[in-house]
């Protein structure tokens, strides 16, 4: 059995977005036990992580990336050539084993999706759950 669904956000500029829950919604409502649950967000501009939702881990995480991805460097790609690097150093999908129909992570493990982009969009994750 394949099942698919869609989770729109409206982010905002460098901003990150706890979507567990809305996943696990979308998985109770599958009704698949067990299986593979893929995520996925539209866009190169946007990435998903599989970590920890704490405020300051998650700042460090940025400031780690403009370290290496900063604003102001002269960049051949006009206006948003670092959201687009820094997007792909991430990934824009990930695939989660389930179990008793419930996503089988770790206790502090979140799905976490970053807008790297220089202004708001309105994001597309798509989420397709796959079992029996």
């Amino acid at each position: 059995m394949i099942y698919r669904d869609v989770i729109k956000i409206k982010t905002k500029t460098n901003a990150f977005y706890d979507v567990t829950k809305q996943i696990d919604e979308i998985i109770t409502g599958s009704d698949v036990k067990d299986g593979l649950c893929n995520v996925f967000v539209k866009g190169t501009t946007a990435a998903l992580l599989l970590n920890e939702n704490d405020r300051m881990l998650i700042e460090d995480f940025r400031r780690l990336l403009e370290t290496l991805i900063p604003d102001n460097h002269l960049y051949q790609h006009a206006d948003n050539a670092q959201s687009h690097l820094r997007a792909s150093m991430l990934s824009q999908s990930l695939t989660i084993p389930l179990s008793e129909g419930k996503m089988a992570m770790g206790e502090w493990q979140n799905i976490l999706l970053f807008e790297f982009d220089t202004k708001p969009r309105e994001r597309e994750i798509i989420v397709t759950v796959q079992g029996n």
